[in-house]
């Protein structure tokens, strides 16, 4: 504007201005080493860096000793950035980017690493770069887990070791790496680790989360389990084919409006399965023959395997009254996306009770029933939640098929119980109640079905 004096541009902008005209000469690029030396966070400045890599990487006359000199500039001011801000984004994602490129060594970078976390240990952002790092040596996860164990040593709360711990040793498990074949072993192990950073402070948080983390290893099983079930084991359903039912014996939940003559079971586990067939899972019932049955996976990505399969029954006009037995796994076949097997074969029975279409539909007391409609879906009175609760509590499973491998896991989680019931006598610390009331409820979960008593439930409600 005329009249008003023309100001200084700051680094920032002089870094935009010649980002903008494409001006990578020496002058411009050093100008911008400049600018991250003194402003890591510096955006702008970092992506005119990749671009002027990018432009002197296709130069025509550029060899391969100009690619590693060029490369090699990049990184030493990534590294003069970090050491003004160790824990800037941009620099730690253009180390990446320049790494990525395959055209350097990465023999410095553990170095680097070590140097940067001796200053911050709970630096998360070069953890991460850590495991980028570690991958692309494919240095052993079994040298990376010592690593940790040394951080965690040094500083019991090193949050960021204990994490990165525990993302190591779900890739070692689901790997099933030699040592890691089985929880049982490492498990305990692990327990007794964390008990040191537990007891030495308990009021810091690092110990208290991998502990969390160890239980839910301690009591997530690795086979699927059936989790829900609809009809429900014990249920009664009233199937109507003209909208309309008589008597009120049947709550609208059971009673279903259907103009094929068909209604559909349900089958909900508690992971993503395939397999589910007429071989694995049995439909026994006077009116249909097992083999009719055609299993289908809910999936929104159209894959064989899901949560939720549903199979239609057809039912004929002609039997009024029928009991259907479902039998889910005692054929091996279903297995979760992981691989593991079904192991817990269960069955659960409901009665259908069809009824005729009525003629003359004036002389009958009138309800809605539920028609798997959409325009049809409606929110009706709240039925009771025991009733509910319990047609599936009496789903029948075989307890010959829980193994003794399991037993570990009781005994894991009795010794923690009184591991912290013993802190708690000792000191008055919040998380370790939250801790000692997680712990009871998953053994009274673990218990169920195999207990008739939750044993615990009173010590939790104290």
């Amino acid at each position: 504007m005329h009249g008003r004096p023309r100001k200084a541009l700051k680094p920032e902008e002089e870094a935009a201005s010649v980002a903008k005209a494409q001006n990578y000469t020496k002058e411009a690029v050093e100008l911008s080493a400049k600018l991250l030396e003194i402003n890591p966070e510096s955006y702008t400045a970092w992506n005119y860096r990749k671009l002027a890599v990018e432009h002197y990487l296709n130069l025509p006359d550029c060899n391969p000793d100009s690619i590693k000199s060029v490369l090699d500039d990049e990184l030493r001011v990534v590294e003069n950035a970090l050491r003004q801000n160790f824990k800037s984004y941009g620099a730690w994602h253009h180390r990446k980017w320049v790494l990525s490129k395959g055209n350097s060594s990465i023999d410095n970078e553990l170095r680097l690493l070590d140097k940067f976390q001796k200053a911050d240990s709970r630096n998360f952002h070069a953890w991460n770069y850590r495991r980028f790092i570690a991958e692309s040596m494919k240095r052993s996860k079994q040298d990376e887990l010592k690593y940790t164990e040394d951080m965690i040593y040094t500083n019991f709360s090193n949050y960021s070791a204990w994490h990165n711990r525990s993302v190591l040793l779900s890739a070692l498990f689901e790997k099933k790496a030699e040592g890691f074949l089985s929880k049982e072993k490492v498990l305990p192990e692990e327990y007794e680790f964390i008990h040191q950073a537990i007891f030495t402070d308990p009021d810091d948080q690092s110990g208290w989360f991998y502990h969390l983390w160890l239980l839910d290893q301690t009591v997530t099983t690795d086979s699927p389990l059936l989790a829900s079930s609809w009809p429900g084991h014990g249920s009664d359903v009233l199937l109507v084919g003209d909208r309309r039912y008589n008597g009120s014996a049947f709550s609208p939940f059971s009673a279903l409006h259907s103009d094929s003559g068909s209604f559909p079971i349900v089958l909900y586990f508690n992971q993503p399965v395939g397999g589910v067939n007429s071989s694995t899972v049995t439909v026994e019932c006077g009116f249909n023959k097992n083999e009719d049955l055609l299993w289908k996976p809910l999936s929104a990505s159209n894959s064989q395997t899901a949560r939720v399969w549903v199979a239609h029954l057809k039912v004929p006009s002609s039997d009024l009254h029928s009991t259907v037995e479902v039998s889910v796994g005692h054929t091996k076949g279903i297995i979760s996306t992981r691989g593991f097997e079904y192991s817990h074969p269960s069955m659960l029975s409901f009665k259908v009770h069809v009824q005729p279409m009525e003629r003359d539909s004036s002389q009958v007391s009138v309800a809605e029933s539920i028609s798997l409609r959409e325009e049809n879906f409606k929110v009706y009175g709240k039925q009771s939640e025991e009733s509910i609760i319990d047609s599936f509590d009496q789903l029948i499973i075989k307890n010959g098929h829980e193994t003794t491998a399991s037993n570990w896991r009781f005994e894991a989680l009795a010794k923690e119980i009184e591991c912290f019931r013993e802190l708690l006598s000792l000191v008055d610390c919040k998380i370790g109640k939250l801790t000692l009331a997680r712990l009871l409820k998953a053994y009274d979960a673990m218990s169920y079905p195999f207990a008739n008593k939750l044993v615990h439930s009173e010590e939790v409600l104290e």
